[in-house]
């Protein structure tokens, strides 16, 4: 069974494994630490007391994302026993383990700026991971900038969080300008196996007016111009008023949409299938990832989530990851105590830990300025853990932002996602949704 995680609310729940320890137990506290004269000073005495080295990771564990909180928390947990059980801590400062916390940021924007601050300002901690929410990673920035700790963003999609100007804020995951291009290529490869010219196809967009959701609305609004794309419905909606779809769907239907292109929470989509099912209404879904891919889509929709596909900048199966041992050994460990695939906030999650996490051997220091330093070196050629990610990856110097991300098709298989597209990348074929077998083609 699924370990449940204690929370505190309004407290930092450390994940505490120290070596020599069992790595599968996590423990819950609040933060005590002390306030620090500056990162540096906190950094001399933790290595030489042989005390553990700090990440923070900065997820919306509560409010209405909280199910990218709950994958993160997860995943963080899976980082520590690795780093710990497995690579023996860090053994370029003699083997200290690693301690990561999870901070709650809320899903509310307008507020998540408070614990951060309050927990930055102690001292103590090495990096930042997160916030996956981009809305949310955004109002971080002046926060990293000010007291000068590196934070690598998880799922983050967003592109303008490498663009304000930060220099501690490193974006490895694909953005939306990289979803959008692969969503395009897969519909006309889609309408190739369906024997249709994708130029006939009815597109609608229907997005989250948030940081993410409007994001992707207008790069597919640009995309689509430019492709020649029949684009007949462009709906968005408020997260936080929005309880029946029906009315969005009704007006989608009416439009007679072929494909919608949705970019929606857990709630909202569950919202957005049930109005589907009620006016018996099945246009073909590629999503724009986020809830699309995550396992509680399975849980609200059971096996009809088969068929379904999305865009995402993460899946399990992708070959970055399958072909790396170690993330394959933490893949094994994660399904095995969760009972549940590694989903598109927990994977990026995890590759950014362990970005980190070889900054901070490359640096043979935890003092935050000389890991961010090293993190802006890493790219697919040097580094481990890059690989893991889709495309030819490298930080660019000024802004931080992965330049040679890229996103993947995922399609539900048998109750779990698979890498479909593109082939570079993929796993997995797809298969016509209405028979869940491959495409004979004529």
């Amino acid at each position: 069974m699924k370990k449940k995680l204690a929370l505190i609310l309004a407290a930092i729940t450390a994940l505490s494994v120290t070596a020599g320890c069992s790595g599968d137990k996590a423990s819950s506290s609040a933060s005590e630490a002390a306030p620090a004269a500056s990162s540096k000073a906190a950094s001399a005495d933790t290595a030489a007391s042989g005390d553990p080295v700090k990440f923070l990771v900065y997820a919306c564990v509560s409010g209405g994302t909280s199910e990218s909180g709950r994958q993160c928390t997860l995943a963080a947990e899976t980082a520590q026993w690795y780093i710990n059980e497995k690579l023996g801590g860090f053994p370029s400062l003699g083997g200290r383990p690693i301690q990561i916390e999870v901070l709650d940021s809320t899903s509310d924007a307008a507020t998540a700026t408070l614990p951060l601050e309050r927990a930055l300002s102690a001292g103590g901690y090495t990096s930042v991971i997160g916030n996956s929410n981009s809305s949310i990673a955004l109002t971080m920035l002046p926060i990293l900038e000010k007291y000068k700790v590196p934070t690598v963003t998880g799922a983050a999609a967003n592109k303008a969080v490498s663009e304000q100007g930060c220099s501690f804020v490193f974006q490895p995951a694909a953005t939306s300008s990289s979803f959008i291009p692969t969503q395009l290529d897969f519909l006309a490869e889609y309408a190739d196996l369906i024997g249709k010219d994708v130029k006939d196809l009815k597109l609608g967009l229907l997005y989250s007016n948030d940081a993410w959701g409007t994001d992707q609305s207008n790069n597919t609004r640009t995309q689509v111009a430019e492709r020649g794309l029949n684009l007949v419905s462009d709906e968005g909606y408020e997260g936080s008023s929005f309880t029946d779809a029906t009315p969005l769907i009704t007006k989608i239907q009416n439009a007679g949409v072929d494909v919608i292109l949705p970019s929606a929470y857990p709630n909202d989509l569950k919202l957005i299938f049930t109005a589907m099912n009620t006016l018996n209404y099945h246009p073909l879904v590629v999503g724009g990832g986020a809830a699309m891919t995550w396992p509680s889509l399975y849980k609200d929709l059971g096996d009809n989530v088969n068929g379904l596909t999305s865009v995402d900048s993460w899946c399990w199966d992708q070959k970055g990851a399958t072909e790396n041992t170690g993330w394959m050994e933490m893949n094994a460990y994660y399904e095995e105590k969760n009972n549940e695939f590694l989903a598109g906030q927990g994977g990026p999650t995890l590759f950014s830990i362990m970005l980190a996490y070889e900054a901070v051997e490359n640096a043979k220091s935890d003092d935050p300025v000389a890991v961010r330093d090293e993190l802006r070196k890493l790219n697919k050629d040097n580094s481990k853990w890059f690989g893991v990610i889709n495309g030819d990856g490298d930080f660019d110097d000024t802004t931080g932002l992965n330049t040679g991300s890229r996103a993947i098709i995922l399609q539900w298989q048998n109750g779990k996602p698979t890498s479909i597209y593109p082939p570079e990348y993929a796993t997995g074929v797809v298969l016509n949704p209405d028979t869940m077998k491959p495409f004979t083609l004529s």
